[in-house]
C-alpha cells in the first residue's frame, strides 16, 4: 500500500487516468482496447504500479465512453448504448456539464459501492459465482433480452424485432459450439463475426450524420443550452442532489452492477443494460417528470462502474475473469509470476491492499477530476456549428471503425450499419436493442448449446436448478409487469387523445 502513494505510484494512477480519459472519449477505442495496448508497458513495470494503472485506465475509460454520447450521440461502449438516447437529450436540455456530471458522479458512487464489496466480501461473493453454470447464464441472457424489449419507449413489437436483428447479427462467423462457418458469404473478414463496437459506431454515429443531413430543419432546434450558474455546481453538486433524491435507485442499480459484475464473463455492459432497462420500466409505471431521463442515466452509470470493481472479485479470489478487462489482467498476473486465488490474499497482502487503494483513488479522485475536464471540453465541442460538427463526426466514425483492427472492411461494415440504422429510424425501430441483441446473443447461444449437450437435449434440465428457477420466475414477472405497464401507457395515451379531440 505504501508503494502506491509514492511519486511513482501516484504518477501511474494519474497517467492511467489521463490515458483512459483520452482513449475512452474516442468512439471505437474502448476500455478493453486501452488496457490491451497498455500491456507492453505493464511488462516493464512493478505489479504494484502496473495493476493500479490498469484500474485507473478502466474506471475513467468506462466513464469517458459517455462523452461521445453527449457530443455526437455515439456511445463509446456497449454500456453507454444502454442509455445513449437519454444522456443525449439531457445534454440538449440541461447542458453537457450536467449530463456528464450525472455520468461521472453516478460512476463514482457505483464504483465505490463495488469497491467496498470487493474489499470486505471478495471471497464470500466469489463462492456464489461458482454456483452459476451454463443453465443460469442462459436465464440471465433471457432476462436481459426481456428487459430490453419492455424498456423501449415505443412499440414492444418493434423493440422485439430490433432485438432479434441484433441476435441474428451475433450469429455471423464461426459457430462457437460446432465450429461451422455461418453467414460468412465466403469472406475471410466475416469469419470473426461482426464487431459490435464497429456496428455500434455505425448504428448510432454514422446514422446520426445521415439523419441530420436528410432531416432538414431539425438541426437548429437541437442546439445545446449554456449551463446556467456555476459550471462546477452543474457537474458536481446537482448530480449529487439527484442521487440524494433517488437513494433507493442508487442502491438498487449499484447492487445490480455488483451482482452482474462478479459473474464470470458478464461485466459492465450487461449490468448497465439490466439496471437502465429496469429503471425505464419503473419510470413508465410511475408518473413521468423532468428527471425521468436523469434517473435512467443514473441507474446505468451506477451499475456499470459497480460492475467494473466487482468483476475483480472472481479474478482475485478464483482466478476467473469477470470480464474481458480482467481476463487481460489475469494475463498480467501470470506474466509477473503471481497466482491469483485464495492464497493471493495471504502471500501478497501488499499487492492486494495496493489494488484496493487504487480502486478508492480512481473512483474518489480521478473520476471527478478527469470527468470535469472532459465535460469542460465537451461543453465547448457541442457548440461547434452543426454542419462542421457533422463532418467531424463522420471522420471520427471512419477513424474509430478502422482503428479497432486496422481493417478497411470494418469501415465498410460501419457504413452499412449506418445506412441500415437510418432505415430503422425512419420506421421508428429502436437502435439500442440491436446492440443489446449483439451483446447477449453469443451468451444466449453458447449457454443454451452447452446446457443442451450436457443434459443430452433434456430441456427439463433448464428448470431443475434452484437459481435457474429463480431467474426464470424473475423473467416471467418481468414479462407480466412489462405487459401491464405497456397496457396502462396505451390506455393513458388513448384517453389523452380523446380529451384533445373533445377540446
Amino acid at each position: 500500500m505504501n508503494e502506491l502513494f509514492t511519486w511513482q505510484g501516484l504518477m501511474a494512477l494519474i497517467g492511467g487516468g489521463l490515458y483512459g480519459a483520452i482513449f475512452g472519449s474516442v468512439p471505437g477505442l474502448t476500455a478493453t482496447l486501452a488496457v490491451a495496448l497498455f500491456i507492453p508497458i505493464a511488462f516493464f513495470l512493478d505489479p504494484v504500479l502496473a495493476l493500479p494503472a490498469i484500474i485507473a485506465i478502466t474506471a475513467v475509460a468506462i466513464y469517458a465512453g459517455d462523452v461521445g454520447s453527449v457530443v455526437a450521440k455515439i456511445p463509446g461502449t456497449p454500456a453507454s448504448a444502454a442509455y445513449v438516447e437519454e444522456l443525449y437529450e439531457i445534454a440538449r436540455r440541461r447542458g453537457a456539464k450536467y449530463a456528464l456530471g450525472i455520468s461521472a458522479m453516478g460512476s463514482m458512487v457505483g464504483g465505490l459501492f463495488g469497491t467496498v464489496l470487493l474489499i470486505f466480501a471478495a471471497t464470500t461473493l466469489a463462492t456464489v459465482a461458482k454456483n452459476f453454470s451454463s443453465f443460469e447464464y442462459f436465464w440471465i441472457a433471457i432476462l436481459g433480452l426481456t428487459a430490453g424489449i419492455f424498456a423501449s419507449s415505443g412499440s414492444s413489437l418493434k423493440a422485439l424485432i430490433s432485438l432479434l436483428v441484433g441476435v441474428l447479427f451475433s450469429t455471423v462467423g464461426i459457430d462457437p459450439t460446432l465450429g461451422y462457418a455461418r453467414f460468412d458469404f465466403d469472406s475471410p473478414n466475416m469469419l470473426g463475426g461482426l464487431n459490435f463496437i464497429v456496428a455500434m459506431i455505425g448504428l448510432f454515429g454514422f446514422s446520426e450524420v445521415l439523419q441530420n443531413v436528410f432531416a432538414r430543419g431539425t438541426v437548429e432546434r437541437r442546439r445545446v443550452p449554456t449551463t446556467a450558474g456555476s459550471k462546477a455546481l452543474a457537474f458536481f453538486w446537482e448530480p449529487i442532489l439527484l442521487m440524494l433524491r433517488n437513494k433507493l435507485l442508487v442502491l438498487r442499480s449499484s447492487l445490480i452492477g455488483t451482482f452482474v459484475g462478479f459473474l464470470p464473463g458478464a461485466g459492465a455492459d450487461i449490468a448497465a443494460w439490466v439496471a437502465s432497462s429496469l429503471q425505464k420500466l419503473a419510470g413508465r409505471r410511475g408518473e413521468q417528470d423532468e428527471e425521468a431521463e436523469d434517473r435512467v442515466v443514473l441507474a446505468g452509470t451506477n451499475s456499470n462502474n459497480a460492475a467494473v470493481a466487482s468483476a475483480w472479485i472472481p479474478a482475485l479470489s478464483l482466478g476467473l475473469p469477470g470480464d474481458t478487462t480482467t481476463a487481460i489482467v489475469l494475463g498480467v498476473f501470470i506474466m509477473k509470476g503471481i497466482t491469483p486465488g485464495p492464497l493471493l490474499f495471504e502471500q501478497q497482502p501488499g499487492l492486494v491492499m495496493a489494488l484496493f487503494g487504487a480502486f478508492l483513488v480512481a473512483n474518489v479522485v480521478l473520476l471527478p477530476v478527469f470527468g470535469f475536464l472532459t465535460a469542460y471540453i465537451a461543453a465547448y465541442v457541442v457548440r461547434i456549428p452543426v454542419n462542421l460538427l457533422l463532418g467531424v463526426i463522420a471522420g471520427i466514425c471512419i477513424v474509430g471503425a478502422y482503428a479497432i483492427n486496422n481493417n478497411p472492411f470494418d469501415v465498410a461494415v460501419m457504413v452499412l450499419m449506418g445506412l441500415f440504422a437510418f432505415v430503422l429510424r425512419m420506421g421508428d425501430f429502436p437502435l439500442a436493442q440491436v446492440v443489446l441483441g449483439m451483446v447477449l446473443g453469443p451468451i444466449l447461444e453458447q449457454s443454451f448449446m452447452v446446457s443442451a449437450i450436457k443434459s443430452r437435449w433434456n430441456l427439463v434440465a433448464f428448470f431443475d436448478r434452484p437459481i435457474a428457477i429463480g431467474l426464470m420466475l424473475a423473467t416471467v414477472v418481468l414479462v407480466a409487469a412489462g405487459l401491464r405497464i405497456k397496457a396502462q401507457a396505451a390506455a393513458a395515451e388513448r384517453l389523452a387523445r380523446l380529451e384533445r379531440s373533445e377540446d
